[in-house]
């Protein structure tokens, strides 16, 4: 039983994105071919350390004290035995202020080296994003995290998989909390660098009409089965089976955007992974890196977008 703290699928549709150049399907034909010939080359695996030093790099500092929290709307804390995860497990909620009743929820997959507070700290503060969106007069939504540490969001060695403890554990967990009072039925995912991948996976794997909406920044995504970083991927095999390329048809009938900034790291490869959406998703960039500030900038139309396809 958690322990509690106080502290539809519509047409896809080209949003207009604030400060950024949408970027539509035909992204090129010569995007699509990389991305394709990356997924067919016969390559040997090659060493962990040798992958490393070659890798696009998401290794985001690491956070040694507790995140911040911001002002807005509470959070409501918790943690639930995860057998996926083989330890106990946290989360965090927050739903608007001035709102009751049940109202659906976004489930937000975190990044490396960030935790399930880490969307609400005074880094991002989507909480006082999503307030201000409901304060606006749109449908509300509740926001709603949980802990993978830096699982990656499929099984791995270890036996741990943060993808399994998220479907099986997490979703069923708020839907059952009658504090929470939200509805799981068609949920909003979210995520942002190795959490942007989590979301885009758990998304292909639950499909139209129970994912609503997916919004992703700075996914984590390598199209090159010779360059990865073994804490991304156990080794080849685990790459093939768990690449997201090859798996764009899986979003036809799920409203996707995308957010990147023009010098991430992720660029190239979220761009290739891009041109093999149809249709396709709403795809913006601007100038900025793999970095807070570049995240944080995005969120005002990263909710929206998530609110206005959950009321559909």
């Amino acid at each position: 039983m958690a322990r509690l703290t106080p502290n539809p699928a519509p047409e896809r549709d080209l949003v207009r994105v604030r400060r950024r150049t949408v970027l539509a399907a035909g992204l090129g034909s010569a995007a699509l071919g990389l991305a394709a010939c990356a997924g067919q080359a016969k390559t040997p695996e090659v060493e962990p350390r040798k992958l490393e030093s070659r890798a696009a790099d998401d290794e985001l500092p690491a956070e040694t004290t507790p995140p911040q929290i911001a002002t807005g709307p509470p959070l409501i804390t918790g943690t639930f035995p995860s057998a996926k995860m083989r330890r106990d497990t946290r989360w965090a909620v927050v739903r608007p202020d001035g709102v009751s009743g049940r109202m659906p929820v976004v489930v937000v997959l975190h990044a490396l080296n960030t935790n399930e507070k880490s969307i609400f700290s005074s880094k991002l503060e989507i909480q006082s994003v999503l307030q201000r969106y409901v304060d606006a007069g749109n449908p509300p939504f509740a926001i709603a995290a949980a802990d993978a540490g830096r699982n990656y969001y499929h099984r791995r060695a270890d036996g741990t998989d943060g993808a399994a403890m998220v479907l099986d554990e997490f979703i069923p967990m708020l839907a059952n909390n009658r504090e929470l009072n939200v509805s799981t039925e068609r949920i909003g995912l979210f995520g942002w660098s190795m959490g942007g991948y989590g979301a885009l996976r758990l998304a292909s794997l639950l499909g139209a009409p129970r994912v609503a909406a997916v919004a992703v920044s700075s996914p984590a995504l390598w199209a090159d089965p010779r360059n990865f970083p073994p804490r991304a991927f156990d080794g080849l095999a685990d790459y093939q089976a768990n690449s997201l390329f090859g798996t764009q048809d899986a979003f036809a009938k799920i409203p996707l955007m995308i957010s990147v900034g023009s010098s991430d790291q992720f660029f190239t490869y979220t761009r290739q992974w891009a041109a093999g959406l149809h249709p396709p998703a709403a795809f913006g960039t601007s100038a900025g890196g793999h970095t807070n500030r570049y995240w944080r900038s995005v969120l005002p139309d990263q909710v929206e977008f998530l609110g206005r396809n959950l009321a559909s």
